[in-house]
């Protein structure tokens, strides 16, 4: 990574490299990059500069061809079988809102959106849990796509919450 490059860091968005520090976390010293969300200027990530790929995620953003092919993706997917034990379903989340893909989230997106209007239709509400995975989901999408076309994430955001 180079400084002032723009990259996508796992589930908290698009994130400048503003620079490398050097900084002492539990009695080690070690250079890290520091990260600045692109639409939260008052957050900051420490990334160690000899980061595990596998385990740390961090990539380039999409190309725009690419946001306007998952924009169309997100209309006509389909919504993932609803997991009904709430633990199994909370760990299946999790592991694709980590998993920097795409289509998966999107499609989790849609899940979730389903759902909540499955209880809304029968009274209910949904699960805090899942209410936040939502919003999470909505969060790792809106920004890329946001950053990558130009535009308010809140816009992408309510286009995905209407698909």
């Amino acid at each position: 990574m180079q400084i002032g490059t723009f990259v996508h860091y796992s589930t908290k968005g698009i994130c400048q490299v503003r620079e490398i520090e050097t900084m002492k976390f539990s009695s080690e010293t070690k250079d890290y990059y520091v990260l600045v969300p692109v639409f939260d200027r008052n957050s900051k990530y420490y990334v160690p500069t000899d980061y595990d790929p596998q385990r740390i995620k961090i990539r380039s953003a999409i190309a725009p061809a690419m946001v306007e092919e998952l924009m169309g993706y997100a209309k006509t997917c389909q919504p993932y079988e609803w997991v009904s034990n709430v633990h199994e379903r909370k760990a299946k989340t999790e592991e694709i809102l980590h998993s920097s893909d795409h289509k998966r989230i999107l499609r989790l997106i849609k899940t979730l959106r389903c759902h909540e209007e499955h209880q809304k239709q029968i009274g209910k509400k949904m699960y805090l849990s899942d209410a936040k995975a939502l919003r999470s989901a909505l969060h790792i999408i809106s920004d890329e796509f946001a950053f990558v076309r130009g535009e308010d994430p809140k816009t992408v955001a309510a286009y995905l919450e209407a698909v």
